[in-house]
């Protein structure tokens, strides 16, 4: 790696790590907003929390595992600075993005019993990642060219199946714990070669 490559993706970096903070931010907010408005939580509460928490967490680790692939890009140990950037990445995008754009309906949906809010909050979170994904900014574009399409839909049936599944009170434990579970798995498959 010469030194211009470096400094780009050194600016790329400090970039994405602005941003994950950022993220970071917005996520605490949410929770910080949620928690004061319940005495006692039942599952239709505890996951959306639950998920703006791992959001949070997803948004802190990934920082701070592009943050660390910094020294391997000074040190020019190329190896390591593709897998820092691999797993910062997928864990930004599958555990943070993926998750909170997917949370935001269902945390809208425990302040407010608005029917109007909650579709157009639900609207404008399925549309967003539906665009995101099928418009090729996703990373499930470089990391699943293949099936990148599939699990674009997959995110989206999640979405609307958690969505529905709160407001019906119908298996919506079950349909979170998929869905996290889905997302774990891309998120562990994403930066392995031989699985792209």
């Amino acid at each position: 790696m010469n030194a211009e490559d470096k400094n780009l993706l050194m600016n790329q970096v400090q970039t994405d790590v602005s941003m994950l903070s950022i993220l970071s931010v917005i996520s605490v907010f949410f929770i910080g907003a949620l928690l004061p408005q319940f005495n006692s939580y039942d599952l239709s509460v505890k996951i959306p929390i639950s998920f703006l928490i791992i959001t949070t967490f997803a948004f802190l680790f990934s920082g701070l595992i592009l943050s660390n692939g910094a020294q391997k890009i000074v040190s020019g140990d190329v190896r390591e600075t593709e897998r820092h950037l691999a797993y910062g990445y997928a864990i930004a995008e599958y555990l943070g993005v993926f998750l909170f754009v997917l949370s935001v309906p269902l945390a809208i949906s425990i302040v407010t019993a608005d029917l109007y809010l909650r579709i157009i909050t639900f609207c404008a979170a399925v549309l967003g990642i539906g665009f995101y994904q099928f418009m090729g900014f996703s990373l499930l574009n470089d990391h699943f060219s293949k099936k990148n399409k599939l699990f674009s839909v997959i995110v989206i049936l999640f979405g609307t199946a958690l969505f529905l599944s709160q407001i019906y009170a119908f298996h919506f434990t079950v349909i979170s714990v998929l869905f996290l579970l889905f997302l774990l798995l891309i998120t562990i498959l994403a930066p392995i070669k031989s699985f792209q």
